[in-house]
């Protein structure tokens, strides 16, 4: 593989993550909150909580094997990329990653004790945490564009776009809508990636490793993708299913 073919599968393993995670970040968003049948916001109770959570819930863990995947790819193939873009971007990938810990740990935390108050505070916890992940890595985005005004509004353009793609997905899974709404969410969600990485191509194939290096590392590659395409095949087709209460017990 060239440096071409790992900046295309950088930006596949980012996409993958992007349409995966960004439906449970905006799940997470919205948690407590959802429009009633007058048109009006009212406050989720813990059963809808559940639904929701369910839901969005088998897309979780093997989205996150996209990013882990994406992270390696990043480190090991473009290091200097990698090096510029925390440079310029510190403190938004610090919030990145501490937002990313604390979403993910308030979504097991949740239901692992009784009573209402435990429960109530991880959920806010999710909720901040979710908004959080969502503007930080649109905000990393634009720091790859190497504009403080792109950080900003890619920032703010991520919060709503995983809104509408949680809300898209959870209603799919409901058998509210079909699949389009997902797929229309999904193009949405992935065109900032595929954006920011044609712009950064230059840079990014630029800066990559010896070819002696890519070599090996597409041999490691060769044995992690058939993973990450299983995991993404599975994924899909447990949230092609309509929820069930089974999807609900763990959350």
């Amino acid at each position: 593989m060239n440096a071409a073919a790992w900046a295309v599968l950088l930006t596949v393993l980012l996409v993958g993550w992007v349409v995966l995670d960004g439906a449970v970040q905006g799940a997470g968003a919205t948690l407590l909150q959802e429009r009633g049948p007058d048109g009006k916001d009212r406050r989720r109770d813990p059963a809808r909580r559940r639904v929701v959570l369910g839901a969005v819930g088998p897309v979780l863990l093997p989205g996150e094997v996209w990013l882990v995947a994406a992270l390696g790819v990043l480190v090991g193939v473009f290091p200097h990329a990698e090096a510029e873009l925390l440079g310029a971007g510190y403190p938004v990938a610090l919030v990145l990653v501490g937002s990313w810990a604390l979403r993910d740990a308030a979504i097991w935390l949740r239901s692992r004790r009784p009573g209402n108050v435990w429960r109530d505070v991880w959920d806010v916890v999710l909720v901040v945490a979710s908004i959080a992940l969502a503007g930080s890595w649109g905000a990393l985005l634009g720091v790859a564009w190497g504009s403080a005004l792109a950080a900003l509004a890619l920032g703010i353009a991520a919060v709503v776009v995983t809104r509408l793609h949680g809300d898209a997905l959870v209603a799919w899974r409901l058998r509210r809508t079909g699949p389009l709404p997902v797929a229309v969410t999904s193009v949405m969600i992935a065109a900032p990636v595929v954006g920011t990485a044609i712009a950064a191509w230059p840079r990014l194939v630029g800066g990559a490793v010896s070819e002696e290096t890519m070599a090996a590392l597409g041999v490691v590659a060769l044995i992690v993708l058939p993973l990450v395409l299983a995991l993404q095949v599975a994924a899909w087709w447990l949230v092609s299913r309509p929820l069930d209460r089974r999807d609900t017990l763990f959350f």
